[in-house]
């Protein structure tokens, strides 16, 4: 997968753009929400360490 964040640009002819699969769309979405959620959890213990375990949550 590219990297999303990449100043890289490519063009594409429209016969070369293949829609994914609701499977493929499926696991492409789960994949991101697990990476994103590992990193609020990072966030949440680093945030604890800094303010000792206080939270407002």
């Amino acid at each position: 997968m590219p990297n999303k964040n990449s100043d890289e640009i490519s063009y594409l002819q429209e016969g070369q753009i293949q829609p994914l699969t609701p499977e493929e769309l499926f696991l492409e979405i789960t994949a991101e929400i697990e990476f994103y959620q590992q990193q609020i959890s990072i966030l949440q213990q680093q945030l604890a360490v800094l303010t000792g375990g206080f939270t407002n949550a």
